[in-house]
């Protein structure tokens, strides 16, 4: 088998013989047989069981980061996953000997549907927490437990606020490092066009949905002026949406989105279709005062089904790996790192 890591120091080692263990668990456990949710059992299946490797390596590489960013010993680390839905960091975390592990997702299905996976090859975690960022703090309070990294895979393009996210992290748990990946790279032109696409697909089910929750708030207002506002209004949700929608209703302004491009969130929960943000912007949102912020790419999946695939991506990783000018723009995806300022 393929090594996940090629660092022989003592943490990549043991993160290597971890990840292969785990992999090897993973690859025995029938999915079909655990009794998850479907649209649960759809997303593990398709983004870790038939990605298996390339899954189990990128959670490699974020516990190798950012267990060295806190000049700790493994077993002496305190990770939250966070948004972790049916994936595989958490899982590594705790094989790998950190002290104490936290799972995080914001609906109780999700949650569920880890812990049949985490029971299925024998893995405990020490804390199941479900709900959005200020619960999950809250909760970590109750616990008295105080993290050295809250990390999260795929998440951060997500959350609607992103400011918010950052501070009351800040807030509640002001030592933690923020370590995250994310697929919405805006620096790769290739993702930037296929993120534009799929913003394009969803805006159309989004918009439609703000002209009924436009339709509830302001019963009987003309067809043509809902479709305006609706239009007006991409990427707000909940309480943005409905304060746009009575300013409106009041003076017939509308609200300045152009800051979005052609981003859009779902109105009824806030979650972004892929939010697309420059580097510039996540200084902007993370806030540079409270936090140390820096970028890292990433690296290609060299396990796909297509000997031609997997060739390519070597040569891209190669690439990549030399830190030149064009690695950012060749990442498939990148780190966002916010170390607490002390």
């Amino acid at each position: 088998m393929d090594r996940f890591l090629v660092y022989e120091d003592d943490l990549g080692l043991r993160i290597n013989s971890a990840s292969q263990e785990l992999f090897s668990r993973l690859s025995k456990v029938d999915v079909e047989e655990l009794g998850m949710p479907e649209h649960c059992l759809y997303y593990f299946k398709v983004s870790h069981s038939k990605r298996l490797f390339f899954s189990i390596e990128t959670s490699a590489h974020i516990l190798y980061r950012s267990i060295n960013m806190t000049g700790k010993l493994t077993g002496d680390i305190v990770l939250m996953d966070y948004g972790a839905g049916v994936g595989t960091l958490f899982l590594l975390a705790k094989m790998i000997g950190c002290r104490k592990v936290i799972y995080n997702d914001h609906l109780e299905e999700w949650k569920q549907s880890a812990e049949l996976v985490a029971n299925a090859i024998d893995v405990h975690v020490d804390h199941y927490i479900t709900g959005d960022i200020d619960a999950c703090l809250d909760e970590l309070e109750r616990l008295q437990i105080t993290c050295d990294i809250v990390t999260s895979r795929n998440v951060i393009e997500h959350i609607y606020k992103l400011d918010k996210f950052y501070s009351a992290i800040r807030h509640k748990q002001p030592t933690a490092i923020v370590f995250s990946s994310t697929t919405a790279n805006k620096s790769n032109p290739a993702v930037v066009v296929k993120h534009r696409m799929w913003h394009r697909k969803w805006e159309k089910v989004y918009r439609g949905k703000r002209v009924v929750m436009i339709e509830r708030q302001s019963p009987g207002m003309a067809a043509h002026r809902k479709e305006k506002l609706a239009r007006a209004t991409r990427g707000l949700a909940a309480e943005d949406l409905n304060e746009a929608i009575d300013t409106f209703r009041k003076n017939g302004h509308v609200p300045d989105t152009q800051e979005f491009g052609s981003n859009t969130c779902d109105p009824e929960n806030g979650v972004w279709a892929e939010n697309l943000l420059s580097m510039k912007r996540y200084r902007q949102l993370i806030d540079e005062q409270q936090f140390t912020v820096s970028f890292a790419p990433g690296f290609w999946d060299t396990h796909y089904k297509r000997s031609y695939m997997n060739v390519a991506a070597r040569w891209l990783n190669k690439i990549i790996a030399k830190n030149s000018k064009f690695a950012m723009r060749l990442a498939p995806f990148i780190y966002v790192v916010a170390k607490p300022k002390v």
